[in-house]
């Protein structure tokens, strides 16, 4: 598996553009360590940064690409994690991309039109259905967190988005401005897909 460098080069490509307090958030590990991660990184020539934020570079992409066949070789290797893999793909991970075109669009006379989100109904309904999905999630995924620790914390970052949409923040859905349900989504995947030496599909 990673070490806490690798880790944390590692988690600016789920993030992209991310401080360190936002990648410790992340990985779970203590901002501290990110920063001394990210200040060798930089210095090494592996991340590029700006202002207080991070983004990975080429050399840093390298080094991981490099890195993780044999870091999670293991993994790969496991029929269970395999199977596991494949029913996200075609199961959860097909349905969340259908409930957040539903909670973008709304149908209007065969039509699909932006959501205004004046129908707080309509709304509900999409976020009871994120709610189901979540519930299947530690099932669907438990060989790939019995092996890797941080899928639990996706699915528990996951949940707290979810928490917030329901309590009527509903920015927590798909909104890119925080760690909402689609966008904490997203970073897992990628993660996943990093894991298990996928691509991602089409």
């Amino acid at each position: 598996m990673l070490d806490p460098h690798q880790l944390t080069l590692h988690s600016l490509t789920l993030r992209q553009l991310a401080s360190a307090e936002q990648l410790a958030d992340v990985t779970g590990q203590p901002v501290i360590d990110v920063e001394a991660a990210l200040e060798q990184a930089v210095a090494d020539g592996a991340v590029l940064a700006a202002r207080g934020s991070f983004m990975i570079g080429p050399a840093g992409r390298e080094q991981l690409d490099a890195l993780y066949p044999a870091a999670f070789a293991d993994l790969r290797a496991t029929p269970a994690v395999t199977d596991a893999m494949d029913a996200f793909e075609t199961g959860v991970n097909k349905q969340v991309l259908t409930v957040t075109t539903d909670w973008q669009t709304v149908e209007v006379g065969g039509d699909r039109v932006p959501n205004d989100h004046g129908d707080a109904d309509y709304d509900a309904k999409i976020i009871d259905r994120l709610g189901r999905i979540h519930e299947k999630l530690p099932k669907v995924l438990a060989p790939l967190a019995a092996a890797d620790p941080l899928v639990a914390r996706f699915v528990d970052r996951l949940g707290a988005a979810l928490t917030r949409a329901e309590g009527g923040e509903t920015d927590y859905v798909s909104g890119v401005r925080v760690d909402s349900f689609h966008t904490v989504w997203f970073q897992m995947h990628e993660h996943l897909l990093r894991l298990t030496g996928r691509e991602r599909p089409e």
